[in-house]
């Protein structure tokens, strides 16, 4: 069974380079594509492409707003125009596969054959009083786990089914449709889905602001973002320092509290491979929400400039359709005119 993973990153640093060595643990590769990080992210990716390690890696940033389900989808396009893969795998970059072994995940996709969708269900993992601040690892820091019915978190797809036209992933990967009619999933009873949202102050703030700037910039806004980066964000505008006092609020609301019936203790010893890189482990966190800021304003001035050069040369889509308009107009007039005014050999009797 060929098994592949797709996944778009941005400022992951402090766990990248153990997600990408665990992930590999079970599957043959995973393609990559770097939105633009600000921190050591390329670096990281760069040096475990050297190593050998099978990943394919592009480096696409999308300006202002970001279309996930969109892009997800022609990273899916791209995997299968390189290789048939039997499973595609969408992973964040904070989401880990949690299975015994190889055997038992390619057990548990057999069940599905090639045209039905899996489901796996997510091990969330919470900031928690109880952390040791001297670990500076998240992936070992947090040991406290929400405790909810197991649910489809992210799906799994077949390759053939991805290959179809029609096919296409929502944002946030959670669900897939064809013709924008979305398909059934079927939960895969024995893997789970290990998910580190938020994982310290630094990196919840930037992220929620980031994620907030980047979702207003989209043509398609209107309260439709996430309700998780829309409370985030009302929690902050809340506070009146920069030291974030309701973090454990904010935790819940861009975390993945939300919903739990209750915490319990698990720390996250199914973790694979050995972090060789720590010094790269790094976040800026005003790098990332700056960079977010930059990105709007490089996007609002590109417009500007396009309708300054509209204007310029006096093809504005206004002035057009009033040309156009004036043009056609014209035209049937002097038609009308033409058909309605009797031609004077006709009116006047010849001889008169």
């Amino acid at each position: 069974m060929k098994l592949a993973a797709v996944s778009i990153v941005r400022d992951e640093a402090d766990i990248l380079e153990a997600w990408v060595r665990h992930n590999l643990h079970f599957l043959d590769r995973i393609y990559i594509v770097d939105d633009g990080s600000t921190d050591n992210t390329a670096g990281i990716l760069h040096a475990l492409s050297q190593e050998g390690l099978p990943i394919s890696l592009t480096s696409e940033k999308s300006l202002a707003a970001y279309h996930q389900g969109r892009r997800t989808t022609s990273l899916i396009e791209y995997a299968l125009g390189e290789q048939e893969w039997d499973f595609l795998f969408l992973l964040d970059g904070d989401e880990f596969l949690v299975a015994s072994d190889r055997r038992a995940l390619e057990a548990d996709l057999a069940q599905l054959g090639a045209y039905r969708i899996g489901g796996l269900s997510p091990r969330h993992y919470l900031m928690s009083e109880t952390d040791n601040p001297n670990q500076s690892c998240p992936l070992t820091r947090l040991t406290r786990v929400a405790v909810h019915d197991p649910y489809v978190f992210k799906v799994v797809i077949p390759g053939k089914l991805a290959s179809e036209r029609g096919f296409a992933v929502e944002d946030g990967n959670h669900r897939a449709t064809k013709w924008g009619v979305p398909l059934p999933s079927t939960l895969l009873p024995r893997i789970e889905l290990a998910h580190f949202p938020a994982r310290s102050e630094a990196q919840l703030v930037s992220k929620g602001l980031a994620s907030y700037l980047r979702w207003t910039a989209r043509t398609d806004f209107g309260g439709s973002a996430p309700d998780r980066i829309l409370e985030g964000v009302s929690i902050l505008k809340e506070e009146d320092d920069l030291k974030v006092r309701a973090l454990g609020r904010l935790a819940e609301a861009l975390g993945a509290e939300r919903g739990a019936q209750a915490e319990r203790h698990q720390p996250f010893v199914e973790l694979r491979g050995e972090v060789r890189y720590p010094e790269l482990a790094r976040t800026f966190p005003y790098r990332r929400v700056l960079s977010a800021t930059d990105d709007l304003v490089h996007a609002f001035k590109a417009v500007l400039l396009e309708n300054a050069e509209l204007r310029q040369k006096g093809e504005t889509i206004e002035s057009w359709f009033r040309a156009t308009t004036r043009k056609y107009r014209k035209s049937l007039m002097r038609r009308f005119t033409a058909f309605r005014t009797p031609r004077i050999s006709e009116e006047i009797p010849r001889g008169y």
